[in-house]
């Protein structure tokens, strides 16, 4: 599009060159530009399939002319999520396989003691096929509550109640904050470079922050901004940002150089939500790592006792028991 490209022809290429569901919201994204409608209303009309956020910072670039500009920061912003999302993955992927394989393991022991005609239970579990059965549904389901949990925290289901309350854990709550400041800073930067009004710009910024507990400050702030209050002050009257968060804000509103310095500030925040994302790699891997050695240690203790001790006992109890 810098490069002066007809806009028709971008998505035409674009499209080309996508699979999948994106070909097809390409596709309509193309068919409607061609017919003269904006690149934004384009996507809104795409049902949710493009973040608020993207969908509302491609709007502000087609009214102030600056498109390109905006596009090469949400490319810059997304792959620094992406890179954040893989650095996680793929450092509790090895601790996830491990405890995936030792619960495959108990489920074919418990299957496997049905079949040779044991009668003892395992967690509480009937030996046999039935007991396999339950056992991986069992651990599917907690699986499942776990990932549900986490996802309706992230996502403010259950209010900004739990949010607050795992932001004062020590260790993860810098890191979740960290996270949040980082989305919220660039936002923030890139909605006042683009020309977006202060008002949006800020209700913008606290919802790519992606932190229940932020947003819930979300009609306290803009209302003072309404009042023509300053970025800072409008912060800091929610209570509930860090004081070097609002600190910089304020030094950069007093320099006149507000989205220099926000951007500045933003890389900042990328930087410690790289290593806070580390920190909560590694303890997401201790987790699962004590996890796995507690069903492994439960495993070993169980097959000592009732596989080898008890028989023993059992005879032993035989033998006396046959005594005259």
């Amino acid at each position: 599009m810098r490069s002066g490209v007809d806009a028709r022809r971008v998505w035409e290429l674009e499209t080309r060159h996508a699979t999948g569901s994106l070909k097809e919201q390409l596709e309509a994204i193309r068919q409607r530009v061609a017919g003269g409608d904006a690149v934004a209303e384009a996507m809104r009309s795409a049902n949710g399939y493009f973040p608020p956020m993207f969908v509302q910072m491609v709007e502000v670039g087609e009214a102030t002319g600056k498109l390109d500009e905006v596009l090469l920061r949400l490319a810059e912003h997304y792959e620094h999520q992406q890179s954040l999302r893989r650095t996680f993955w793929f450092g509790i992927a090895w601790p996830l396989f491990e405890l995936v394989l030792a619960v495959v393991v108990i489920g074919l022991l418990i299957l496997v003691l049905g079949l040779v005609g044991s009668e003892e239970t395992v967690f509480g579990i009937p030996v046999g096929p039935t007991g396999s059965i339950l056992w991986f549904v069992g651990c599917g389901l907690v699986a499942g509550g776990i990932a549900l949990a986490v996802v309706a925290i992230g996502r403010g289901w259950l209010g900004p109640q739990p949010m607050l309350l795992a932001m004062r854990i020590p260790v993860l709550g810098k890191s979740l904050e960290s996270l949040a400041l980082s989305r919220l800073t660039w936002s923030l930067a890139l909605s006042l470079d683009s020309g977006m009004d202060a008002r949006r710009a800020a209700e913008l910024s606290i919802k790519a922050a992606q932190n229940p507990y932020y947003e819930a400050s979300l009609p306290q702030v803009t209302g003072a901004i309404q009042k023509n209050f300053q970025f800072h002050e409008s912060f800091a009257s929610a209570g509930i940002f860090p004081g070097d968060f609002v600190d910089q804000l304020e030094a950069a509103e007093l320099a006149g150089a507000t989205t220099e310095s926000l951007l500045r500030l933003a890389k900042e925040y990328e930087e410690r939500a790289r290593t806070a994302m580390k920190v909560l790699t590694a303890i997401a891997t201790v987790l699962v790592m004590f996890v796995v050695f507690g069903v492994m240690i439960f495993a070993i203790f169980w097959l000592f006792f009732n596989l080898y001790m008890k028989p023993i006992n059992e005879a032993l109890q035989w033998q006396q028991s046959g005594q005259p």
